[in-house]
């Protein structure tokens, strides 16, 4: 091999680095505001979750209060209707009815409508996973960009463990992952 082809071997080399170091930048800053974003995002919906199942089933809880107090309201109507009371009266206890009725299908209607915090969940949690899937997918991508790093084999091992016990875990802590960003020094 003339001295002519090692330096072209050299420069292209030289090139290709440069390249691999275009590419990791390209990559590392939407890795740093990703990797802040989604747990905060992930952990905020859940959040959401939490809020919105406590205030339905308190709504519910109400709602519930209220079909008991309308179905003794009814039974009171029907008793009062039961002592076969003039004319006038009975037409107003009747009329009483009919509303008690609209106001339970009212209710019914309520108690339909707040299914849909279950679905509202269903959906978030979801997000919630593919957030998590995302986060590991950052994990994996800094993991391989440690192995091919100049970083001493120490330093290495020591971020690799921590990405790969992340990765193990349920949940991926933004905590944890400021850490080791920042022992990756970014």
């Amino acid at each position: 091999m003339a001295m002519e082809d090692v330096k072209q071997l050299v420069k292209e080399l030289l090139e290709e680095v440069k390249n691999l170091e275009t590419k990791l930048d390209e990559v590392v800053k939407p890795l740093e505001e990703t990797s802040s974003a989604l747990p905060m995002a992930s952990g905020s919906l859940e959040d959401v979750i939490k809020f919105t199942e406590q205030s339905v089933h308190q709504i519910m809880g109400i709602l519930n209060d209220l079909m008991s107090e309308l179905q003794e309201f009814q039974k009171d109507i029907d008793f009062l209707l039961s002592l076969n009371p003039i004319g006038s009266i009975r037409q107003k206890l009747e009329g009483m009815k009919e509303r008690s009725q609209r106001l339970s299908n009212l209710i019914l209607q309520v108690v339909t409508l707040m299914s849909f915090q279950d679905l509202a969940s269903q959906q978030i949690k979801k997000v919630i996973e593919v957030l998590e899937e995302l986060k590991k997918t950052i994990l994996k991508i800094i993991i391989s960009s440690v192995e091919v790093s100049s970083l001493s084999d120490e330093q290495k091992e020591k971020i690799v463990g921590k990405a790969t016990e992340m990765l193990t875990g349920d949940r991926i802590f933004q905590e944890d992952v400021d850490k080791l960003l920042e022992e990756l020094g970014l």
